[in-house]
């Protein structure tokens, strides 16, 4: 994946996190946090938390699918674009 890409995914996922992220169970949710908005490392949360690397990974795995999983289905993120664009032309 290239840097781009990551990036993007990054941003990407900070903001469903942010829209969807009182959805997910708290651990999860703590761990997402961490890595895509405190830019804690896999390593880092792993030891911080007591828990395998393996855990961590799993849960970001498991928390970022859900992420688009609701904004598939809810469309929040869409529909929050098109709001903001709307308003951005009123005030014009």
């Amino acid at each position: 994946m290239s840097i781009e890409n990551e990036l993007e995914k990054k941003e990407k996922i900070s903001e469903l996190l942010l829209l969807y992220g009182k959805l997910l169970t708290k651990n999860v949710s703590r761990r997402l946090e961490m890595f895509y908005l405190d830019d804690y490392s896999i390593t880092e949360i792993s030891e911080l938390e007591k828990v395998s690397r393996n855990a961590v990974f799993e849960s970001l795995s498991h928390g970022e699918k859900q992420l688009l999983r609701y904004e598939e289905k809810l469309s929040l993120k869409e529909k929050y674009a098109v709001l903001l664009k709307k308003l951005d032309e009123l005030s014009k």
